[in-house]
């Protein structure tokens, strides 16, 4: 894990600890006493949360510090990218499926909108239970 990874985890973590007490960007910010726009970048890990910052966020989140940065020992043991556990689980085949799963894959790891990548699971979810053949 790069330290932008763990920036990005960080804000990441930050973003769904404010959304799931019911806090507005703006209502964390406020309590913080910076402009929300910079909490926006911390939250997308486009700018590094001072320790001084990430000690307040936690006491307003109500959460204990060391929340933002806990890391999945699976992941830290990977020495490939998100993909390889991908490929992986399709191994070695040559199937037009396992084309397409990759490459559904690559492109939803990229989407950065949560609330979209779970309207996107719904709907593919949806398909998966639909009886109609396509």
């Amino acid at each position: 894990m790069t330290y932008s990874d763990l920036d990005t985890r960080i804000g990441e973590r930050i973003r769904i600890q404010r959304k799931r007490i019911g806090l507005s960007q703006k209502e964390l910010a406020s309590r913080l006493d910076i402009v929300f726009q910079q909490l926006q970048k911390h939250e997308n890990g486009t700018s590094r949360v001072p320790a001084s910052r990430l000690y307040k966020i936690a006491r307003a989140l109500n959460t204990p510090i060391s929340h933002f940065y806990e890391v999945d020992e699976r992941e830290s043991l990977r020495r490939g990218g998100p993909l390889s556990d991908v490929s992986a689980i399709m191994g070695a085949q040559k199937s037009k499926l396992a084309k397409q799963v990759l490459e559904l894959v690559t492109v939803f790891i990229k989407i950065k909108d949560e609330d979209a990548r779970a309207d996107i699971v719904s709907l593919v979810a949806k398909f998966s239970k639909s009886k109609a053949r396509r």
